[in-house]
């Protein structure tokens, strides 16, 4: 149990190194990055809105819906990455980069939904 415990902790670990390792070419999935965040960020809120919708959710539950597609990149994501020894560097500023993010895009969902 107290190995197990350590697990997400460990994770967050790994994440902050993989972020702070430097690279020969740091330009490097700038693009992919940026198409992850805008579908991450902007059209899964706007896919689960309209589903939402579709589905005649109350306000409250479309709100909940919403925020949860708004959510950023797991770091579920990063650590898979690392498993399987693939885009690693991706999958850490995708976690990075939509966490950050997210505290925006976040905010304007709830500001617009909860009137």
């Amino acid at each position: 149990q107290l190995l197990s415990d350590t697990a997400v902790p460990a994770a967050l670990i790994a994440l902050g190194a993989s972020l702070h390792r430097r690279e020969a070419t740091p330009d490097v999935g700038r693009a992919e990055i940026s198409v992850i965040t805008v579908l991450k960020l902007l059209a899964q809120p706007v896919l689960a809105f309209a589903a939402g919708l579709a589905l005649g959710l109350s306000r409250p539950a479309l709100l909940a819906v919403v925020i949860c597609a708004g959510l950023p990149t797991a770091q579920n994501v990063f650590v898979f990455a690392q498993q399987y020894d693939i885009a690693e560097a991706l999958a850490s500023r995708a976690v990075m980069v939509t966490t950050t993010l997210s505290l925006g895009t976040i905010a304007a969902a709830a500001a617009l939904l909860s009137r």
